[in-house]
């Protein structure tokens, strides 16, 4: 009998983009960039107002972009002050995985034809100040239409460091998760996090790229032997500088 499981690698991106490599230097980079000012607001239909907030505040300061060359895909992921955190508004994670590539900017959207069903629009581009970062997303929580915004997000580049990327999940013979993580420098260390309803997240694996040489090195291969117990369990991960 065959066990199902669901696993969730949050940072594979779901849209394949097509970059010109002559425009490379016109698209905000990948990296950590801290927020230096900015709003978000959130509505809820039965409040009828909104509820504004200056950033960066405790769980929103920094944005973590992931410019893919290799795959031709964008990843966006908005972080706590403690640079992990994802936050989350209405049963809504921070995390943007569909971005399309314009040429001067980095679009984020999903736009679903059922009002029940929720959608949203962000973009990002370079600016004077930094990185530029506006959007919103409608949807429903607990049966209330509910939207939030940021708007004139300027958060500037902390490190430009290598964003890891996941393979696609595989079961090994066990029935254990495995995937394989890439896109680090040999002899940087790698964390890979673990959480089964994307709030809460505990480290399951630190490890260090390999200073091997091939046309995919350095990657390290990762297995999970506690997934054969779950149902459902969320992978992210995150490099040291």
């Amino acid at each position: 009998m065959v066990k199902r499981k669901m696993a969730g690698l949050i940072i594979i991106p779901v849209m394949v983009l097509s970059l010109a490599s002559s425009r490379a230097q016109e698209w905000p980079v990948s990296g950590l960039y801290r927020i230096t000012s900015g709003g978000f607001g959130a509505w809820v239909e039965v409040f009828g107002t909104g509820f504004p907030v200056a950033l960066p505040d405790t769980y929103q300061s920094y944005v973590e972009l992931a410019v893919d060359a290799q795959r031709n895909s964008v990843q966006m992921t908005i972080l706590g002050e403690d640079r992990h955190t994802v936050p989350i508004s209405f049963g809504f994670a921070f995390v943007f995985t569909n971005g399309v590539v314009f040429p001067d900017h980095v679009e984020f959207a999903s736009q679903s034809p059922l009002p029940q069903e929720p959608s949203w629009s962000y973009t990002v581009s370079n600016s004077a100040g930094g990185l530029r970062m506006d959007g919103y997303f409608d949807g429903a929580a607990t049966g209330l239409f509910t939207r939030f915004a940021h708007s004139n997000i300027v958060a500037v580049l902390v490190a430009a460091v290598p964003i890891p990327t996941f393979s696609a999940p595989r079961g090994s013979g066990s029935g254990a998760i495995e995937f394989t993580v890439f896109n680090g420098r040999p002899g940087q260390t790698n964390v890979i996090e673990a959480s089964t309803d994307l709030a809460r997240w505990t480290a399951i694996s630190t490890n260090v790229f390999p200073s091997t040489v091939c046309p995919i090195c350095p990657f390290i291969d990762f297995q999970d032997p506690a997934s054969t117990n779950l149902a459902r369990r969320y992978y992210r991960s995150f490099s040291l500088p």
